[in-house]
């Protein structure tokens, strides 16, 4: 536990005390500047409160000047010393008994003990009979003097005991006499370590002694910093009683105390204090044991070691007694002599083990002096030095009354100069409009506010009662809090970015993106911005729910729409994933180029975004010849003139095509001009064909099973397979190629039995376009792609270097990057987050598991995601990728991990987690 903070406890105190201690029957709401639309609200605002106070403290305070004996002593068990020696400690008592120098006796004498008891018998009751001869022995050794004092309060924990007395004329100076004791010795309770306290009220002074021992031996400076912190949290007092003064005299008696965190009936601390002494056999050492420190005690350079002493340096690097001071060490160190002598005990380093220390609480830094700070070094009946210390505090006596008044009259003429000096300002407009915004665009929007008053404005963008952000997630505001002197201006930046994270209201237009906002001036008043986008409806951040669900384009659905698809009971994998898909592994599995290797081209995303929003088919005409840099076209180029595969692919096989092909280049220049990307009509529309693959078009890949799809709504009759089956019959064989004419593929039926379906075709998978069968031919038969080849694809350390014999395209990689793109902007990952935590252990166990995490997994879902797998599959299998690059890039997509769980781990068993799903032995 550390000294409360002076900044924290003006704010605090001064919040709490404006509510509290305002007589309110005297002062109407209008006029009294405590009223909560007066309330000062920062930290500038007070310390000038404070200020103003300490500065008329003299209306209300009358200060005194008081001295203060402190002494500590580890009297090591043995009897009470003699009165020479107890009079030598003291030091303010005559050598003749019978005379007495009033003007040198302190108001205060406290006195600390250790190891008074060191017995077996001390640990179980304390032994009250040495503390009795000890306090005779100092009474004695008072002489004359000890009719100058009353024993004021005293108490023992076992060996550690103090007693204080007060002079008879200030004695009724004092009041809520207080102790408290804790033991923190062995098992961190026995009180053979630990302290005793006194706290008193000295006129309207709060004061704290604290005498304590603490655990000794050099290796335990840890152990001692634990038991100060856990002194300071266990030495509490009685609970604060209505009307105690304040530790701090600036403020008002409102039940606060101190720091102003002890309140009315809540016990205090020794921090709840004007004052802390703290003084006793600490027990830090030396923090280095040479021997070259035997030769600097015999020579008594001992204030050469201070340097090395463990207290200094504790409280220098604040790990204990952080805002507590020490007066300057000139004398020698009080610990280990040989009893008898004033020799020390070689078997030990000498230490400063027994000292003084004082803390004062923030607003009375200046009350404390320390006149002498001295060990004594005749006494010999101990293996310590006494120590004494003569502290000079300044107390105080409140007039309440009056420094109620005064207080008042601070606020009030803060008050009035704030309501002389309103802020005002200027905005350049209340309404801020975005225009059209796209999902994942960034668009930004600015408005200029100037101070137009003649006081410092201070603004801020606040929360309304309707939402508990000051904004909406979508909207960042920049500054959106700050300053302005007159005559200033800022220039307000509104930035609007629609993510995975907002996009799924938006899209479905269930929100708009409008707001209001409201801009506040401390002290003055509120203005109201209105700000508002037309959010274009995208399949990027779309939910899947609702993709998997629409029959148009996004972008004209309404509202009513959106919530009418999602109850129709019929849905598909999205166009958008289709268009995709088909088109990479038309003009990039079947050619020979790479995928997922390469990052795409910005310009061209934009205008396929926008093509697979609108729902208009993917122009390879346009794409395939897009490129960022004429290295990317000429490599594309020299490797089809080498690739007598590829040029077969892309050769005309009569004169009929070669025709085609000119008109369709022809064409392409038209659209270029018009900037369609999706210019040219698919040549496998979407419009009236369903990509349903578990319950539509995937109907001949499970054998057994009475589907009958309906192929224009996506709908099927018969009992849906689990995820286990889907996945399971899906093969790397063959596939059924989706278009239009073949959505009316007969179905399979219940009379169809296994020996009517041949063993290669036994398990489908729908894959887009017209892409080839994936089924190598060896001697004539049929040989199915297997785990060693599938898992032996190196992963390349950089997307630049990916070390694959295939080339890349522009328009390729910015298609591949799309895919990608959409799969990540989901709302909710196509295996959803609930399943993460399941599959991440089955990605790390078997293929069994994994196929087993995913019998929860919706039908929708269950649908898009063997779609995906066959169309991945068919890219590995043909070169255009690795499974370990698939892994990579689509195992953090599909199975999205939580922001808690982002673990390297976890990202490793996502990629297993695919691998299993990819790879097959004859059968997924």
């Amino acid at each position: 536990m550390q000294a409360p903070d002076s900044k924290t406890n003006a704010a605090v105190v001064l919040d709490e005390a404006m509510d509290n201690s305002v007589p309110r029957a005297k002062t109407s709401i209008s006029e009294n500047p405590l009223s909560p639309q007066h309330r000062v609200s920062n930290t500038t605002k007070e310390a000038w409160i404070l200020h103003s106070l300490k500065s008329r403290r003299a209306e209300f305070l009358k200060t005194h000047q008081i001295n203060a004996f402190v002494g500590t002593w580890n009297v090591n068990n043995r009897a009470a010393a003699s009165s020479d020696e107890i009079a030598e400690w003291l030091g303010f008592v005559s050598k003749d008994s019978s005379k007495v120098e009033y003007e040198k006796l302190p108001e205060l004498v406290v006195l600390g003990f250790q190891e008074l008891e060191a017995g077996a018998e001390a640990f179980v009751y304390n032994n009250e009979v040495k503390a009795g001869e000890w306090s005779e022995a100092v009474e004695q050794a008072m002489g004359g003097a000890r009719y100058s004092y009353s024993a004021l309060v005293s108490k023992q924990l076992i060996g550690m005991f103090i007693k204080v007395y007060a002079r008879i004329d200030v004695l009724a100076h004092i009041r809520y006499v207080q102790t408290a004791s804790v033991g923190c010795g062995i098992m961190g309770m026995v009180g053979n370590k630990g302290a005793v306290a006194v706290r008193m009220v000295y006129m309207d002074t709060p004061l704290c002694l604290v005498c304590s021992h603490l655990a000794h031996g050099p290796s335990q400076l840890e152990r001692r910093n634990e038991q100060y912190h856990d002194l300071c949290k266990r030495l509490v007092f009685g609970d604060q009683e209505p009307g105690m003064p304040t530790a701090d005299p600036l403020i008002p008696t409102s039940g606060l105390i101190g720091s102003g965190r002890a309140t009315v009936g809540r016990p205090l601390t020794v921090f709840d204090n004007s004052y802390l002494l703290w003084f006793g056999d600490l027990n830090y050492r030396l923090a280095i044991d040479t021997e070259e420190m035997d030769s600097v005690v015999r020579r008594g350079e001992h204030l050469a070691l201070l340097g090395l002493d463990q207290l200094r340096i504790t409280m220098m690097n604040k790990q204990a007694f952080v805002g507590f001071e020490e007066a300057d060490i000139n004398f020698a160190p009080t610990y280990k002599y040989l009893v008898g002598t004033d020799e020390y005990d070689v078997s030990r380093r000498p230490s400063w083990c027994d000292r003084v220390l004082w803390w004062t609480n923030p607003g009375c830094e200046d009350g404390v002096t320390c006149s002498e700070y001295a060990a004594i070094k005749a006494p010999k009946s101990s293996d310590h030095k006494p120590v004494r210390s003569r502290i000079n505090l300044e107390v105080w006596k409140t007039d309440s009354e009056r420094r109620q008044l005064v207080y008042l009259d601070v606020l009030r003429e803060l008050d009035r100069y704030e309501n002389e000096c309103i802020p005002t300002a200027v905005l350049e407009s209340t309404v801020v409009d975005f225009g059209d915004v796209v999902f994942g665009r960034t668009v930004r929007q600015q408005m200029r506010l100037c101070n137009s008053g003649q006081v410092p404005l201070e603004y801020s963008f606040i929360a309304t009662p309707a939402r508990e952000s000051y904004a909406p997630e979508w909207l960042r505001i920049s500054p959106d809090c700050g300053m302005l002197l007159p005559g200033q201006d800022v220039q307000l930046e509104f930035t609007v970015t629609v993510d995975e994270t907002t996009s799924a209201p938006l899209s479905a237009r269930v929100e708009d993106l409008s707001d209001i906002l409201v801009l506040h001036l401390n002290r003055g008043r509120d203005y109201f911005i209105q700000v508002q986008g037309n959010y274009l409806p995208s399949v990027f951040g779309m939910s899947l729910d609702v993709l998997v669900h629409c029959k148009k384009s996004v972008r004209q659905m309404t509202r009513v729409e959106f919530e009418q698809c999602l109850v129709s009971g019929q849905f598909s994998v999205p166009k958008c994933i289709w268009s995709m898909t088909d088109f990479l592994s038309r003009y990039a599995v079947e050619r020979g180029y790479s995928l997922f290797y390469w990052p795409g081209d910005r310009t061209l995303a934009i205008k396929i975004k926008e093509n697979l929003d609108l729902d208009l088919p993917l122009d390879p005409n346009v794409i395939l010849q897009w490129h960022t840099d004429s290295e990317t076209h000429v490599a594309r180029t020299v490797v089809e003139e080498q690739s007598p595969r590829i040029q077969a692919l892309a050769q005309p096989h009569n004169q009929t095509q070669q025709q085609n092909i000119q008109q369709q280049q022809q064409q392409q220049h038209l659209s270029a001009s018009q900037n369609a990307v999706g210019g040219i009509e698919d040549s496998n529309p979407m419009g009236v064909m369903d990509q349903t693959l578990v319950s539509s078009t995937l109907h001949t890949g499970f054998r057994g099973m009475e589907l009958i799809p309906n192929v224009t709504t996506g709908a099927a009759t018969g009992i849906p397979p689990s995820a286990a089956e889907a996945l399971g019959r899906l093969s790397l064989n063959n596939r059924l190629d989706v278009s239009t004419a073949d959505s009316s593929a007969p179905a399979a039926t219940g009379s169809s039995s296994e020996s009517e379906i041949d063993e290669t075709s036994a398990a489908h998978t729908l894959l887009p376009g017209n892409a080839r069968s994936m089924s190598r031919s060896i001697g004539g038969s049929s040989m199915l792609l297997d785990d060693d080849r599938l898992a032996g694809s190196p992963l390349p350390e950089a997307i630049g270097n990916s070390g694959l014999s295939a080339p890349h395209d522009a328009g390729i990689d910015t298609v591949a990057s799309c895919l990608v793109e959409l799969l990540q902007s989901l709302p909710e990952p196509l295996i959803p987050t609930e399943m993460y935590g399941a599959c991440i252990e089955a990605g790390g166990v078997s293929r069994a598991a994994a196929l087993e995490a995913l019998e929860i997994l919706p039908p929708g879902n269950l649908n898009v995601l063997v779609y995906l797998l066959a169309f991945l599959r068919e890219a590995i299998e043909c070169g255009a990728t690795s499974a370990q690059r698939v892994a990579q890039v689509f195992g953090r997509v599909l199975l999205r991990p939580p922001r808690y769980d982002r673990s390297l781990q976890s990202f490793e068993r996502a990629e297993g987690f695919l691998m299993f799903l990819l790879r097959s032995h004859g059968s997924i």
